[in-house]
């Protein structure tokens, strides 16, 4: 097989306003000749809500807690089942594209009122913004992670 062309392009860049709140959509076209002469194309979007400066803003605001139980404000820490938290949630970024479960949905905390002032509107979105695991996800109204942004100063200890 013999790739033809790639093409990246930037689909949309949606402002609703100056301060971090974009919605960037990429698509990549993959166009590919077989050998026996046919061509395929595949298209695939990726949608971020999170700019690099805010998920710069978010990290920060979680750096503030980094010395309190698990890296978390304290009006959050006591909604936290920690033991029950999916374990890639606490490890890893929860990569767009991914369905919250009906069995995972319980461990989704509702994100922080001061956190939320500094995320793009939920309303216009359409989503809806929680901490899960060591992660702040946007997810949809299918619970679809819309974006995430993975926070290297939660750390949870499963021991206790």
């Amino acid at each position: 097989m013999k790739t033809i062309t790639k093409v990246f392009g930037l689909a949309a860049l949606l402002t609703w306003s100056a301060d971090a709140q974009v919605t960037e959509t990429t698509e990549t076209k993959d166009t590919t000749e077989h050998a026996d002469g046919s061509v395929t194309e595949s298209t695939t979007t990726t949608t971020r809500t999170f700019e690099p400066a805010l998920r710069t803003k978010v990290v920060k605001y979680f750096d503030t807690y980094k010395t309190e139980k698990y890296g978390l404000p304290p009006e959050i820490v006591t909604s936290v089942k920690v033991k029950e938290v999916p374990a890639t949630w606490r490890t890893s970024a929860i990569a767009p594209g991914v369905i919250v479960t009906e069995k995972e949905r319980p461990y989704l905390v509702a994100a922080p009122p001061t956190l939320v002032k500094l995320l793009p509107a939920a309303e216009e979105r359409k989503v809806r913004y929680y901490v899960a695991g060591g992660n702040v996800v946007a997810v949809d109204q299918e619970y679809k992670v819309v974006d995430s942004i993975h926070i290297p100063s939660i750390k949870y200890t499963v021991e206790e």
